[in-house]
């Protein structure tokens, strides 16, 4: 498995699954899943349009790998379908610190493929990116994502009560994290 640490570049190959920089051929797969009111249960925002999923494709046009402060979205394709994606926001390059986000087409779920594909998008960051610190949080009802992170080695570090007020309601989220050395010592 290229973890992202070894060859340093994209694309990922990972088991079965290739993950890479998202592109317009995947716009139909994301739709599939983006819109989904399941996978958008826990996202700030409501189920992605169609419009919505059309503008992000465009937008990681313009993303350079280690732009600071936007998000580059990687997929995770498996038999040339896409199945979910990870999203990796590097927050301060003099600091090294990051944020990976995550989202799956509930179809391939329970098989261990978002446990490998985030596991590579960490790899990725601490050996390609040279982070020290990536961040990862989480609606605390959301227990398949913070069971996830935990499976990748990732340690919680907060519950943050009322955190953010989203869809008519407060919501309390868990905070998880990694150093580059935890990584290298998995």
């Amino acid at each position: 498995m290229d973890d992202g640490q070894t060859k340093g570049r994209l694309p990922l190959n990972v088991g079965n699954m290739v993950i890479r920089r998202i592109g317009s051929a995947d716009y139909q797969d994301l739709l599939e899943y983006l819109s989904d009111p399941n996978v958008a249960r826990f996202q700030f925002s409501p189920p992605y349009s169609a419009d919505q999923v059309a503008a992000l494709v465009e937008s990681q046009g313009a993303v350079r790998v280690g732009d600071p402060g936007v998000a580059l979205v990687l997929v995770a394709e498996l038999k040339r379908r896409v199945i979910g994606d990870c999203q990796l926001t590097i927050h301060s390059l003099d600091d090294r610190q990051a944020e990976i986000g995550f989202r799956f087409n509930p179809q391939f779920t329970g098989r261990g493929l978002a446990t490998q594909a985030v596991s590579a998008v960490l790899g990725f960051a601490f050996g390609r990116l040279g982070m020290h610190r990536v961040v990862s949080c989480t609606d605390v009802r959301n227990e398949r994502s913070w069971r996830l992170m935990e499976r990748v080695g990732m340690r919680r570090e907060a519950h943050f009560q009322h955190d953010s007020y989203t869809k008519d309601e407060w919501v309390d989220d868990y905070v998880y994290a990694m150093l580059d050395h935890e990584w290298q010592q998995r």
